[in-house]
């Protein structure tokens, strides 16, 4: 267990716009709504049996996330060529041996540094550090429709979700690691749809409102041998919760030496027969 402070969206509206950060030393998101900070206490799920509850359908963690060992083969993260010709191969295995999807659509990797020297030499953005949620009710359909084209139409009538895979790249993580709000504990009232402005996109995201029920975990000193999967969008309840709602945190009270934090989250639809 431990307290650390979670940054939150402190009011909605219909006109919350969420700016993405470009790459670099200087990557920064902002919000043109205020935000609110609690020190909360996120605990250690290996100190617990949080995904141990799995749906029987996708085999995922009724929590909304998972932690997997899944060692990989990639020396570079930062090579296109072996994202491409190595690790979505590693991804569409993995995600297909756990969820049983029929079909694996691998649609974006990001890769990520807290420090700003770092950013700045990989051209890589920063973690994120707001309450959120990638997809709102409209924008996981949106996102189908953006990637896979003509099939998009007969695809969303059927079941598909989005799913994220987040690796680190430093052994440990003891900077900025990744927390998680147990799906179960969100309602639809603390989200507020909120448009993302990127230099290259427009689209949307869901932001959090704190609620007191929130229950968060995290997983102490993970390494690149570990993944942590978590659901972003499901269209068997029309995209609402329960997903996995998310923030980096600091931790750095604890690890003033730590070595900064390096990671590669993709992102992939899966489908279901």
């Amino acid at each position: 267990m431990l307290k650390a402070e979670v940054r939150y969206l402190a009011e909605g509206g219909d006109d919350t716009i969420y700016f993405a950060s470009s790459a670099g030393r200087s990557a920064e998101f902002s919000v043109n709504k205020g935000m609110e900070s609690f020190m909360l206490e996120v605990e250690d799920a290996r100190d617990l049996d949080v995904d141990s509850a799995r749906d029987s359908q996708t085999g995922l963690a009724d929590s909304g996330f998972m932690l997997v060992d899944s060692p990989s083969a990639v020396k570079n993260f930062l090579d296109n060529g072996q994202i491409a010709d190595i690790y979505e191969d590693e991804v569409t295995e993995l995600l297909k041996s756990i969820t049983g999807a029929s079909r694996v659509h691998i649609f974006d990797h990001t890769v990520r540094a807290s420090d700003p020297g770092i950013r700045e030499i990989k051209q890589i953005r920063e973690p994120s550090t707001l309450v959120h949620n990638d997809y709102t009710v409209k924008s996981g359909f949106v996102c189908l429709d953006e990637n896979l084209g003509q099939d998009a139409e007969k695809l969303k009538h059927g079941h598909f979700q989005i799913i994220n895979l987040w690796r680190p790249l430093v052994d440990p993580v003891q900077s900025w690691p990744l927390a998680f709000c147990d799906a179960r504990s969100v309602v639809d009232a603390d989200m507020v749809d909120a448009e993302r402005r990127a230099p290259n996109h427009t689209g949307e995201i869901s932001l959090a409102t704190h609620n007191p029920e929130h229950k968060w975990f995290y997983y102490s000193e993970m390494n690149p041998d570990e993944v942590l999967i978590f659901k972003t969008f499901d269209s068997d309840n029309g995209g609402r919760v329960p997903y996995a709602i998310h923030t980096a945190i600091d931790i750095s009270e604890r690890f003033p030496d730590a070595v900064p934090r390096e990671s590669i989250e993709t992102r992939a639809f899966v489908f279901y027969e």
